[in-house]
């Protein structure tokens, strides 16, 4: 079984959800990232296999490879839009 951290567009910037429970807002796609990746790290003693995941323009959540995705987000504030 997984766990699912889903990076989505928010009125206020980007959040992350987590069994439907919301973050607070963080106003780049790469602090939301990184802040899901934290949360996973702290309570990774009582959570299931965390899965990243991040909202595709037209709607669908695509799954991230977290350590590739979080290097990329340095340079790239959205992985999805390629150049």
């Amino acid at each position: 079984m997984e766990n699912y951290f889903d990076i989505v567009p928010h009125a206020r910037g980007w959040i992350y959800v987590m069994g439907g429970m919301p973050s607070a807002s963080f106003p780049s796609y790469a602090l939301a990232l990184r802040a899901a990746h934290a949360h996973a790290e702290r309570d990774k003693h009582r959570l299931r296999k965390p899965v990243f995941r991040r909202q595709e323009l037209n709607g669908v959540m695509a799954p991230l490879d977290v350590s590739a995705s979080i290097d990329m987000c340095i340079n790239r504030p959205y992985p999805q839009i390629r150049p």
